[in-house]
Parts: structure tokens; sequence; C-alpha cells
């Protein structure tokens, strides 16, 4: 395991030894002694490796090569008449590490680089060799992840007491670069000098002021406030430096730039011990970023509109920021390129509601959200009298950062014995059984929660509402049909002519509820729903979803429940895992739509494999590959038109034993799926929305679950979400002057 401690470089001189010139440009053969250009006779003066020393020395720290040579260079030649793109491993010199005592190839099976027909031949070289894909129009092509979490943790005892966590960085992301042109006539020695190209951030986060306060941290992120380029795929341009030795590499994003690319993320979760850290007084954090070099104006010291931020989310809190520039005087000056650059931030404090949502770039599509939800949002104990779900009141799951909420309702007919659709409405049910509370009492109550938020000058907040039927508690009516004759509706149906009513209820006062009465479609952004509510409708049968008209607006999506009957797949369907079409306005099955349901959604789970609606075996990988088709379907669409429901809610049932639902089978339930769930996530590193993710008591403070929400929040920071609008620009690598932040932004 590498292991680096510090990161400011100095350059480096890599010789490369000539050889003899009779290859032609183009002949391929195998590799034979004296064909190729060999490296590694008595190579000086190397200083940029992954390897850095705990002091300074003449301003700058020393840098060393991994003692076991498996450090991996890629040198890149266009001239060359074999090989091109070689990678080669590094081995340092025993008694000075910092310099090298031979450069051999990775592949040894095959040609190394041998001199072609051009006299002039440029070199081009890399570091991590790992790092370059490959190359596109004779330059370089590389890539950086957004996620940068650490691979292991220190502790140590810091001089105040208390305890330091030193995150240990992935030096893969310390990109070096080195560029020369040599005549094959002279012979001798082929000179590369490495410079570091990359620019790091040594953040130091510091824990809270009074004694005796613990504060559970989640994650930092450092982001550009004018969306550059930090992250992701890019072509890294030599000719500047051909041109000018005193320029460095200009690059290109490349790939998928109509993403978050603006932002570097680093978990504060330590996968050893299954938790985020947690910080008391006189404790510290300190990580690494490293960012894609900016634009050479770049200069945080004079107050420019480039901008670099620090974002600090505490678990299960407001986040906290610091943007690095001079105003106020508070930072002596602004970031440094190729250079670590340390940042030092205040205490850390707890400073009110989880409002992650307008903590994101707001248009980012709504589909590729992941959003915790609650299981049965309203079967709260101490409220229903059978099996209890939450733990938490609706308003306080809010508050605490959960964002879906599945909601559990009954129609009742209040037109009397001759009754129209009209007169069904919506009541909630807890355990299966009706209460007085009308479902837009709650949808008040988390409107209210919008309104809050708003309040507070976070104005991205939305919420998503699941609405489902407990069938068996729905009133049917008689009416008069068109021909005068009596027609009795039954309770299925009852409930969707429920939906119609409570919803165009709610919005004849949509200010009080906030429904959200746009269409829905694949480009529907934050910024579109922000400050409202979603409405998903889940019906079960087909006489269900075609009681409505093709012709009715209500403002929902609908989906249907169970039975796949309009979409086909390629994986084999349960009645709890499939994909159905996702419609607006109706759920009319005449109606089309682009949008799908990719669902699992069962709530019985057998005991290992024995009973159940699902065998503990199906629920367990229904789970798990609904997440790698989420990443499937990302990478190879760019339509996001697919909304993921993944539901880690339900209970433990077993024939003859909490042969139906029971509290013990809920909570033992919990007890597996939460940090099973948890530690599958803090595992993946693909791009992808987890989707909308149910589970039992939703709160962050419980043992098996909270890590499990603020994971699948992190989920939202940590890759590269598609957006609506992309501006790929170039980026010169340089910056100006240095400093340090002090104080939190107000």
């Amino acid at each position: 395991m590498k292991k680096t401690v510090y990161y400011l470089c100095l350059s480096a001189l890599l010789g490369f030894s000539g050889c003899q010139d009779e290859i032609e440009q183009e002949q391929v053969i195998p590799a034979q002694t004296g064909d190729e250009i060999t490296f590694g006779s008595a190579l000086t003066d190397i200083q940029t490796r992954t390897i850095y020393g705990e002091d300074p020395v003449n301003g700058a720290y020393p840098v060393y090569w991994e003692k076991d040579g498996s450090d991996q260079i890629a040198i890149y030649c266009p001239q060359a008449a074999q090989g091109k793109l070689v990678k080669y491993y590094v081995k340092p010199d025993d008694e000075n590490p910092e310099h090298s005592s031979t450069v051999t190839k990775v592949n040894t099976g095959e040609a190394g680089l041998q001199w072609g027909k051009d006299e002039t031949h440029k070199f081009y070289g890399f570091y991590p060799a790992s790092a370059v894909t490959g190359t596109e129009d004779g330059k370089i092509v590389g890539e950086i992840p957004t996620v940068q979490s650490p691979v292991d943790w220190d502790e140590t005892i810091n001089e105040a007491g208390g305890t330091t966590y030193t995150g240990v960085a992935n030096t893969d992301y310390a990109f070096m670069w080195a560029y020369g042109a040599h005549n094959k006539s002279d012979g001798g020695d082929v000179f590369l000098t490495f410079h570091p190209w990359v620019t790091i951030l040594d953040i130091e986060i510091n824990g809270p002021a009074n004694d005796g306060e613990t504060i559970k941290m989640s994650s930092v992120q450092v982001r550009s406030l004018n969306d550059e380029i930090l992250n992701g795929k890019f072509i890294c341009d030599m000719n500047p430096v051909e041109q000018d030795p005193t320029k460095a590499p200009t690059y290109t994003g490349i790939g998928n730039t109509a993403s978050t690319r603006n932002q570097i993320s680093i978990e504060l979760y330590d996968k050893e011990k299954g938790d985020f850290i947690t910080l008391g007084k006189n404790d510290k954090i300190v990580v690494r970023a490293y960012l894609l070099p900016k634009d050479e104006n770049y200069d945080t010291g004079t107050g420019g509109d480039q901008q670099l931020q620090v974002r600090v989310a505490p678990f299960n809190s407001a986040v906290l920021t610091r943007k690095l520039n001079g105003a106020g005087g508070s930072v002596s000056g602004g970031i440094v390129a190729h250079k670590i650059n340390r940042v030092i931030l205040p205490s850390v404090s707890k400073t009110g509601p989880n409002y992650w949502m307008s903590s994101l770039d707001p248009n980012i599509f709504v589909t590729e959200l992941s959003l915790p939800g609650s299981k049965m949002s309203y079967q709260i104990k101490g409220q229903a009298s059978g099996v209890t779900y939450q733990d938490l009141s609706i308003a306080d799951q809010f508050t605490n950062g959960i964002r879906a909420f599945q909601i559990q309702t009954a129609s009742t007919n209040t037109g009397g014995a001759n009754a129209s659709a009209n007169d069904q409405v919506l009541y909630m049910t807890v355990a299966g059984k009706k209460t007085g509370t009308r479902f837009k009492d709650i949808v008040a109550e988390i409107a209210a929660g919008l309104e809050t938020a708003e309040g507070a000058g976070k104005k991205n907040e939305y919420a998503f509402i699941l609405l489902t039927a407990a069938l068996r508690e729905c009133d049917s009516y008689r009416h008069r049909n068109s021909f005068m004759d009596w027609e009795t509706v039954d309770g299925n149906q009852a409930w969707m002519d429920a939906i119609r009513q409570e919803l165009s209820e709610m919005t004849a006062v949509n200010d009080t509820y906030r429904i959200y009465t746009g269409e829905i479609t694949p480009t529907t952004t934050i910024k579109d729903v922000a400050g409202h509510i979603i409405i998903k409708v889940n019906y079960n049968t087909d006489a269900m979803g075609n009681h409505l008209s093709t012709t009715d607006k209500i403002p929902a999506m609908f989906a249907q429940w169970g039975v796949l009957d309009d979409v086909s797949t390629e994986f084999t369907e349960t009645s709890a895992y499939a994909v159905n079409t996702l419609r607006w306005g109706t759920s009319n099955h005449s109606v089309t739509s682009n949008l799908k349901w990719f669902y699992h959604e069962a709530t019985s789970v057998g005991y290992k494999d024995n009973g159940g609606e699902e065998t503990y075996t199906t629920k367990v990988a229904n789970i798990k590959d609904m997440w790698d088709r989420s990443v499937t379907y990302y990478e190879n669409n760019s339509d996001h038109n697919m909304w993921f429901l993944n539901d880690l809610g339900g209970c433990y049932v077993n024939g003859g034993y909490d042969s139906g639902e029971s509290q013990n089978g809920v909570e033992g339930w919990t007890q597996f799926v939460g940090p099973y769930a948890t530690n599958l996530l803090q595992e993946r590193t693909e791009d992808a929305t987890l989707g909308i993710v149910l589970m039992n008591y939703a709160n962050p403070d419980n043992q098996y679950t909270g890590n499990l929400i603020q994971t699948i929040i992190n989920n939202n920071f940590n890759f590269q979400l598609r957006t609506s609008s992309a501006s790929p620009e170039n980026y010169n690598a340089s910056y100006n002057n240095g400093g340090n932040a002090i104080g939190w932004d107000k």
C-alpha cells in the first residue's frame, strides 16, 4: 500500500540512454537486445515520486521512489518506430532513494520505445502510468477521479493531546509530467525533467471547541464555484511546453462534461471500523485533495470570480463552507499551482437541519439523485397499535435529511348512497387500518418543512412521496352511470378516484401543499422542482390503472406495482422486481411515456430461504443487482429516463414462526440490511444514482441505518451526476500566491 504524507515536489531529472538508429520507423518486431531506447543507467537527481518526506528541505518536501520498484511511468514518443506509449518500472537506489538505479519495461515480453526514422524524437513522460488511458491526436489522455477517499487512516496523538486522523491518500492521483526532445545522432542520455502537475489541498479539519462535545463527520468537498473542471477525463497538451519551457501543459476536459465535474469529494469513513470518524475537542482530521490545475489567471487572493470552496459536512447537520479567497483579510493569498496548499479550518459545529439538497448543483437531473427514504413513513412508534417501521415523526424525518416518504392510504366515500368520483378522499392508514388523518395533512407537514428550509435560505430542497394503497380499507361507492343505471365502483378503483380528488383539493390552495404540478420528464432538474413535492402513485392492477381517463391531468406520476405488463426486460423478473412505464398525469395504459420505473419493493423477507414474499437470498441479490444495473445504465445511456426504487425496508417472516409481520422481524431485518447496504455502497466507485432508497427506522441516530442515510446523501456529491448544461474549456496549469482559510463563511 502506498503511503503519502506531504506533497510539494521539486522538478526531477530522468536520464534515458541512446541506442542504435537502424530501426525502421514502422517496423514491428519482437524486442531484441540493442533495439530499444534504454532507460536507467546512472539516473541522478530524481526528486519526483510518491513517498514524501516528513520535513521540508530547502522549502520543498523531498520525494522518494517506492523501494520495491513498483512505481510506473508512461513515456510517449510519437516518432518511435516501436511502442509509441510504453510503461516502465522505476527502481530507486538503495542508499539514495530519491535517485533511481534502473528503469525497466513493465511488459518485458513486448518491445519498448525504439528509434524511428526522424532525427528529432520528442518524449512525453507521465506519472503514474496507470492514469494514462491512451493518446489522442498525439496527446496524453488521463483521468482524475471525483472521489478521493483515503486508502487507510493513521491515528496519532497531536500536541494538544487530541487524536489526529490522517487520511493516507492514494498517490496515483499525484500526476507528474515531463517533456524533452533529443536527436538520436547525438547519442548519450535523453534527459527529461519531471514536474508536479496537479495541485493539492492539505485540509485540516478541527474538532469542536467545547469540552466534552463530540461531532461525527461525514465528508469534505473541494469545489469550483464557477464550475471549472477539477476532475474526470482530460487530454494533456504539451505544446505550450515545447514552445516555452517556462509554461506548463494545458488540458481539455473530455468525456462526460455535462456532469458535476467541478468538485472533489472525500469520505470521512473508516472502513476498518465501519463508521464515520467522530471528533472531540483537540481532535483533527487531515486529508488531501488532488485537483486538476486551473486557469493561469486564477487568483483566489484578489477576490476574483474564479474561486474554490471547501465544504465540510458534519454527520446529519448543515454543511460548513469556506471560500478560499482574500475577502476581508481572512486569507493571506490564494492557491499555489503544483504544490501543497495547506488549508486550516476552524472548529466544526452542528449548525442546524440537514438541508443537503441545497449544496448540490441545481442543474442535476432529478432521476439521477439518490434519495434516502422511509419505509411506511407514517407507521411510527408511539402512534401505531401494531407493527411499526419508524421512530421519528414525518417532520423530524424531513429535518434529518429524509427526502422520500412511502405513504399508505385508503379511500373514504363522503358522498353517501348516491356518490360520485368527486366524493372520494384519502385517509392515512397505520398497520393496514384507516386513521382519522387526511393524506393532505401529511403533505402539509412536509410542505411546512420546505417552507422552513426556504426561510433559512435553502431553496433547492424538494420531497418525493410514494403513495400506496391499503386496498382492504378502501370504500366502494355506488352511482348512476350515463344510462342512469346504478353501478358499483369497487374500492380499488375508488382509491384512484380519491387520488384525483385529493390532489385537486390540494393544488387549489397550493401555497399550503406545494404539489409539483409540472410534468416530470427525463430533463427535469432540481431547479425545476425546488420547493415542491413530487407525488408518485403505485397502483396494483390493470383495472385500477385504466379506471382513470386518458385526458386526466393529475399532478402525479403513475406506475403499476406487481406484474410487468408493458416493458420488456433482459432479466428474470419477480412480482417484487421489474421495470414498468412511468406515466405522468394518468395511469391509463393507452398513454405512452419514455420514463421507466425500475423497482424493488417487496416487504416480507423469508428467514434465510424459508418462506416470505422473497427469500433472503433473492432479496439480498436483488438489492445488489439493482445498484449494479444502475451503474450499467448510467454508463450506456445518456437519456437519464430511468427512475430507480430500491426498497430495503420490510421484515423477516417465516412459516410457523413470525408467520406475519412482527416487531422482531422488522428489527431483525433492519439490523442486517443497514450495515450490509452501507458497506456495499462504501465500496462502490462507479458513477450512478442509487435512486430512491427506502429503509426502516430512517433515523440518523439509529446504529444500523444512520450511516446508511449519510452514505446515500454523500453519493450525490461523490460522483459525476449529469446536469442540464456543460461548458468544456481549456485550462492552463498555473496559480498565484497561497494561503490558509481561517473561519467559516456566514
